[in-house]
C-alpha cells in the first residue's frame, strides 16, 4: 500500500513536470507501471491526469510572464516554437487550445495563451483535457485497444 502511494506520488510529480517545458516522459512512465501489473489502473491514470492539470496551470502563469524569460540561455522553450505558437494561436483564437496535448507544439500554445491573458479557467476547462488525453490513449495502447 505504502509503496503503491510512493508510485503514484512519483507519477504525480512526473506528469506536472512532463506538461510543463520540462522535457519528461510521463507517458512511458504511465505505460510501464500500468504494465507491471501491480498498481490500479484507475490510481495510475488519476495521478497522471491531475499532475498534467497542474503542470498545464503552470504553463498559462508562464506564458503569463513569458516576456521576462523570452531569450535567456536557460529557458528550453525555442524562440521559432513560440513564435509558431503565437501566429497559430492568433489565427485559430481559443480553438488552438484544442492542440495542448500534442508534442513539441502543445506547450508553446499553452505559453502562448498564457501570454495572450486568455481566461484561466477557460484554459484549464480546455487544456487540460486535451493535455490529458494523451494518458487515455497510452491506457488503450495498455488495453490493445489502439
Amino acid at each position: 500500500m505504502l509503496q503503491e502511494l510512493h508510485i503514484l506520488i512519483f507519477l504525480f510529480s512526473l506528469s506536472v513536470l512532463s506538461a510543463t517545458v520540462v522535457p519528461a516522459q510521463a507517458a512511458l512512465v504511465t505505460f510501464a507501471l500500468l504494465a507491471a501489473g501491480r498498481y490500479s489502473s484507475a490510481a495510475l491514470m488519476t495521478a497522471a491526469c491531475a499532475g498534467t492539470v497542474i503542470g498545464v496551470g503552470i504553463n498559462w502563469f508562464l506564458g503569463r510572464y513569458i516576456s521576462n524569460f523570452e531569450g535567456k540561455t536557460w529557458f528550453p522553450v525555442k524562440q521559432e516554437y513560440l513564435q509558431k505558437a503565437r501566429e497559430l494561436f492568433a489565427r485559430h483564437g481559443k480553438a488552438a487550445l484544442l492542440l495542448a496535448g500534442i508534442p513539441v507544439i502543445g506547450v508553446p500554445v499553452m505559453l502562448a495563451a498564457g501570454a495572450a491573458r486568455i481566461n484561466f479557467w477557460f484554459f484549464l476547462s480546455v487544456a487540460a483535457p486535451a493535455k490529458c488525453v494523451r494518458f487515455f490513449l497510452v491506457w488503450l495502447i495498455y488495453k490493445g485497444l489502439v
